[in-house]
């Protein structure tokens, strides 16, 4: 079944393009996505976490594909953005979100042609901006989002999400698949039991649970500065640690020194939350350590882009067949190449 028509079928309303790093395939992903959509008569709405569209990256200086707009498509995007933008299109709403290119604004594709892009930052504003796309007519709000504001594909905003990796990653096809499949990982992280969760939403603040259902609440500014408070509350009576907020490799090691780590589970919000480094993750991994979630991230395919703007490329059917080996139970499309079939 192609990606578009488990999206289609689904009745997914919303569903976040999740980039590993910059040039890894992401707006490649969302052409593709909007020329399976106008095929398919499913009428899309996108819209972004930063800004995207433009032909040059204005970090690197390397040329990018722009957004194709479909005619009839919605968009939600800054005023700077929509002046740079080619495709003809008709204001339907002013939002009143601020951006640094302006006010985001609603509008319909009029005419197809290249559009800029550029959302708002926070998950209330997106959760609205898309809210309103759907309003004037979008069966699907498309968000591009990217690995450093993926909170964006939290369960909160959307239904699903896409993950775009690359060789841009690395030289080493090995890395790419690893540091992939790591990120995978973290967003689908196994939904925690009901009775914790329960607790959890009756505290909603970092906590420890012990075994007989009793609550210690760390005296701590942050999760992130806390972990070594947080360590010395944990006990062979301890059952559950959560943990609000952003989850860093520095909070996990000092939790992870503690020698009743494998006799515990750590909670926390949704797999966008946690930024860890890969080796400390696996490390801790195989001394034990346990991780769930109280909102389980939907990962419903993997997009490929097996060439790099550094000038060099892999193989793209080696490339697919080792990232199916490595994320398995996983959708795997290569973007550039095609073949979206199972």
């Amino acid at each position: 079944m192609r990606l578009i028509d488990i999206i289609s079928q689904n009745n997914y309303n919303t569903v976040s393009i999740i980039g590993l790093a910059k040039n890894s395939g992401k707006t490649v992903t969302l052409n593709y996505l909007i020329e399976e959509a106008e095929n398919l008569g499913l009428n899309i709405g996108i819209t972004s976490t930063g800004r995207d569209g433009e032909s040059v990256d204005l970090v690197t200086q390397t040329q990018k594909p722009t957004i194709m707009a479909a005619e009839g498509m919605y968009a939600a995007t800054a005023k700077k953005a929509l002046m740079l933008s080619e495709a003809k299109t008709e204001i339907l709403e002013t939002t009143g979100i601020p951006t640094p290119m302006g006010e985001v604004v609603i509008v319909k594709v009029r005419q197809r042609g290249n559009i800029q892009i550029a959302g708002p930052v926070s998950t209330a504003d997106m959760k609205y901006v898309a809210e309103r796309l759907r309003h004037h007519g979008a069966q699907v709000v498309f968000i591009d989002g990217a690995i450093d504001r993926k909170a964006v594909s939290s369960p909160a905003v959307t239904d699903a999400c896409i993950v775009a990796a690359g060789a841009v990653l690395s030289r080493d096809m090995k890395k790419v698949l690893e540091k992939t499949a790591h990120s995978v990982e973290c967003f689908k992280l196994a939904q925690a039991g009901s009775d914790a969760r329960k607790i959890i939403q009756k505290h909603r603040k970092t906590c420890i649970i012990q075994n007989t259902g009793s609550v210690i609440v760390p005296d701590i500014a942050t999760s992130i500065t806390g972990g070594k408070k947080i360590s010395e509350l944990i006990d062979e009576n301890t059952k559950y640690v959560y943990i609000k907020g952003a989850v860093t490799t520095s909070l996990l090691k000092d939790i992870g020194e503690n020698k009743f780590l494998r006799g515990i589970k750590i909670i926390i919000e949704d797999g966008t939350k946690l930024f860890t480094e890969i080796n400390v993750w696996n490390e801790l991994r195989r001394k034990g350590l346990t991780v769930e979630t109280v909102n389980s991230v939907n990962v419903i395919a993997v997009t490929l882009n097996p060439v790099s703007p550094a000038g060099y490329f892999f193989d793209s059917e080696i490339f697919k067949s080792e990232m199916e080996k490595y994320i398995p139970g996983v959708k795997i499309v290569d973007v550039v190449s095609g073949g979206d079939f199972d």
